[in-house]
This record gives structure tokens, C-alpha cells and sequence, in this order.
């Protein structure tokens, strides 16, 4: 195989790699989710497992974990129409992937999504935990 083909098949993979695993949601750092939940323009969602909640949590998060939605459709849709459409959801887990899936959900029910990815970032900027 030339040196010409195999560079040309890094470089497509790369570019599907990124397309296929391109967030669909805003990101946003936690200094401004503080921002927007002091202003009461949002609120955050914790989609961590109970086990993870013995970290902490976010202060003032509202817990709804992913496996609710994989396990019980029905139940995390009832808990998801509780949360305020006129306030921006703004979803966090432990590494940012599963909010962001859980976030996509939330979009396709017409809610404004943003994500902060993980909560570690959050404790490592000192923001209130509980």
C-alpha cells in the first residue's frame, strides 16, 4: 500500500470518527451553570447512578439517572415532566457521556439542553456540592 492511500484512510477515518462522536449539545464550563442557576434561568440535572451520588452532587440538582430512562421509559418520563420547560436543563454525569444522551432526549421533548459533562469539573472549581 503507498504512503498516499494509507494517509488518505487516517484522514477519512478521523473525519467520521469526529462526525459520528460530534456532541449534538452546547457544552457549557460550571462557572456559568452557577451563573444561570443564581439568575434562575436553569436548572441542573444530575443523570449519575445512586452509588455515584455518595461523591456529592451539585447543590440544589435534581436526580434523574440514566438507567430510569434505559429501564423504565415510562417512569423517566413522568420524573422528566416535572422539570420546567421555561429553564434551561443543564445536564451533568460523571464523564459527560451520559449527559449528553440523556440531553439529546430531553431535546427531542422540546427542552433547551446544555451540557457540563462531568462533576468533577464542578468540584474542582469549588461550586457548592452537597
Amino acid at each position: 500500500m503507498s504512503k498516499k492511500l494509507i494517509l488518505a484512510v487516517v484522514v477519512i477515518t478521523s473525519i467520521l470518527f469526529r462526525f459520528v462522536f460530534a456532541s449534538s449539545l452546547e457544552s457549557i464550563k460550571p462557572t456559568d451553570a452557577q451563573k444561570l442557576v443564581t439568575e434562575k434561568k436553569a436548572i441542573i440535572l444530575d443523570v449519575r447512578e445512586s452509588e455515584e451520588l455518595k461523591e456529592g452532587k451539585v447543590k440544589g440538582s435534581i436526580v434523574i439517572a440514566k438507567s430510569l430512562m434505559d429501564n423504565n421509559k415510562e417512569a423517566w418520563n413522568r420524573e422528566v415532566d416535572k422539570l420546567p420547560k421555561d429553564k434551561t436543563i443543564i445536564v451533568y454525569c460523571r464523564s459527560g457521556r451520559r449527559s449528553e444522551i440523556v440531553g439529546e432526549e430531553l431535546v427531542k421533548k422540546g427542552f433547551k439542553v446544555l451540557n457540563m459533562g462531568d462533576f468533577s469539573s464542578w468540584k474542582s472549581a469549588g461550586l457548592p456540592v452537597e
